[in-house]
Parts: structure tokens; C-alpha cells; sequence
């Protein structure tokens, strides 16, 4: 399972570092092993919530409703609209059952972000998530962003586990 050196750049991880500084953002890139930790953490929170994706597509236009689970440009909106200062963009190691996460190999580090959030949009065939490090809420996105699932938004106190 990838990562496995402790300072591999990756193909994406220049022009990520680019767009990161020019929008004001101080970052440090996490080592594998907390780059593990953090996506094992993130599965332990939200998993659950996109594995039942045979129910997600109902239940997520009840949750739109109260704003709990947001797909497309709401999800992007709200993101936006958070004042996390220090955020984790973590790329997923793994695919994640019930999305179009499907992960085939590494293009972009795991990095802490000290900073406003920015807009991602131009790493769209990046599997990743934001979160602050306290995983209240999380914006996946997917490489099918606005075609076939994703981007996503959700707060882990909000999502329902029935």
C-alpha cells in the first residue's frame, strides 16, 4: 500500500504546493504514517455513511433537505463556506465503497494546510478529502465530480448510522 517512502514527491505534488501557496496557505507534507492514520480515521467517521449506497441516493436527498449531506456545487458551497484555518487534504489510498472513489495510484502527497480553504477543482482526478483535524465535517472529492457522484459534503454529527 502506497506511501511508502517517507519524502516521495509525486507527479501532482508541485503544482498542489503551487496552489496552495498562492492561495496564502502555509502546508507541510505528512508522512506516510500519518497519512495512513488520518485516511483510517476519516473511514472509521464516514465510512459507514457512503458504503450504503444502495440507500445513499434516497437518504441524501432527505439529508440535502436539512443540509446534513450535500452532493455537487452544494457540497462545494458549503465547504467554501467553513472557517477552518487548518485543514488535512488527504488523498484516499484506497477506493471507498458506495462513491466513484477508485484509487490506482498515487498522484499527490497528504499534506496539513494552515490557511483559508480553497477551491480544488483543477485536482479533480484526485481521490481525496478535506477535513479539519478534528473530522466534524469532511468534502470528498472524486474524478467524477458533478458526472456520476461527488463532489460530497457531510458533519460526522449529522450522519445518520441506521
Amino acid at each position: 500500500m502506497w506511501p511508502k517512502a517517507n519524502h516521495a514527491d509525486y507527479p501532482r505534488d508541485a503544482s498542489l504546493i503551487a496552489r496552495l501557496t498562492a492561495g496564502g496557505i502555509s502546508s507541510r507534507r505528512l508522512a506516510p504514517a500519518e497519512h495512513r492514520h488520518w485516511e483510517f480515521a476519516w473511514r472509521r467517521t464516514y465510512q459507514p455513511t457512503f458504503a450504503r449506497r444502495g440507500s445513499l441516493r434516497h437518504r441524501a436527498a432527505a439529508f440535502a433537505r436539512r443540509g446534513n449531506f450535500l452532493q455537487g456545487a452544494k457540497a462545494v458551497n458549503m465547504y467554501l463556506s467553513e472557517s477552518a484555518t487548518r485543514w488535512m487534504l488527504i488523498p484516499f489510498l484506497s477506493s471507498v465503497a458506495g462513491t466513484s472513489v477508485h484509487v490506482i495510484g498515487p498522484t499527490v502527497s497528504a499534506f496539513e494546510c494552515k490557511g483559508p480553504l480553497l477551491e480544488l477543482g483543477d485536482f479533480n482526478n484526485v481521490e481525496f478529502f478535506v477535513s479539519p483535524p478534528d473530522l466534524s465535517w469532511t468534502f470528498l472529492s472524486t474524478h467524477e465530480d458533478f458526472a456520476l457522484g461527488g463532489p460530497y459534503f457531510a458533519r460526522a454529527a449529522e450522519i445518520p448510522r441506521a
